[in-house]
């Protein structure tokens, strides 16, 4: 009988991405108990059990935060409570799904009768769009987003893009070459990275922990650029090394 799961075995067991187990792991929600000797994750059945009712209470709709405080002082919640702020929380989200709903069917019967979308049609869809993201980001941080990507030049978005894509790929070859966070090059990279994402945050350090807690619990969005934990992890300390 097998008694130790490697992460990928984990991923494709549960459904989770790799990256996502690797998160659970950085932020001390799920780790494994034990290691390879090249610090490869090791998960034993004991660790499959502690992990199901991390996937069900996910399921229900709780944040990873919430998770992790209901699991570290289980004797502060009864079931009742979870139950009633998670049937709030559907409520609610309900009420989200039920406008976007609303301002999809208007647009499509626009399109249906051959008519261009109204500014102020097109800006209400881009509300109902916007309310589903504002779980892991506050109104004024999506707005200064989107006024950022509005009042930017269209082909300094694009160039910024492509040099932000570049650099991704060029700090993990120097990373799969052997290179360390302390090597100079690969801290020179790190800060053009830096400078690109601060563009877009204006530094704002609040939303580069809920941009890494959106990724987390969306693995693969349009928005990733392809950067996987270990990459950001790399990244991080080469930016953080004295």
């Amino acid at each position: 009988m097998k008694e130790l799961w490697k992460v990928g075995e984990v991923a494709e067991l549960t459904g989770l991405t790799i990256r996502t187990l690797r998160y659970y792991d950085q932020i001390c929600l799920f780790s494994p108990s034990q290691y390879t000797e090249s610090g490869h994750r090791l998960y034993t059945k004991a660790d499959l059990i502690r992990l199901q009712p991390i996937l069900s209470l996910k399921q229900m709709g709780m944040s990873l935060e919430e998770i992790q405080l209901l699991l570290s002082e289980p004797e502060e919640h009864t079931a009742a409570d979870i139950l009633q702020t998670q049937i709030s929380r559907v409520k609610k989200e309900i009420e989200v799904q039920q406008k976007l709903v609303a301002e999809l069917e208007n647009a499509l019967s626009a399109t249906r009768i051959n008519r261009m979308m109204s500014i102020s049609e097109l800006t209400k869809l881009m509300e109902a769009f916007k309310l589903n993201k504002e779980k892991y980001f506050t109104k004024q941080q999506l707005d200064t987003m989107e006024s950022i990507f509005e009042n930017a030049d269209k082909e300094t978005l694009k160039n910024m893009e492509q040099e932000f894509n570049a650099l991704n790929k060029e700090i993990r070859l120097e990373k799969e070459k052997g290179a360390t966070p302390s090597d100079k090059k690969v801290q020179d990279l790190a800060k053009k990275w830096n400078d690109i994402v601060n563009a877009f945050s204006e530094g704002d350090r609040t939303f580069r922990k809920q941009a890494e807690h959106f990724h987390a619990e969306n693995p693969g969005n349009e928005l990733q650029y392809e950067i996987d934990d270990e990459l950001y992890q790399f990244i991080n300390q080469a930016l953080n090394h004295k």
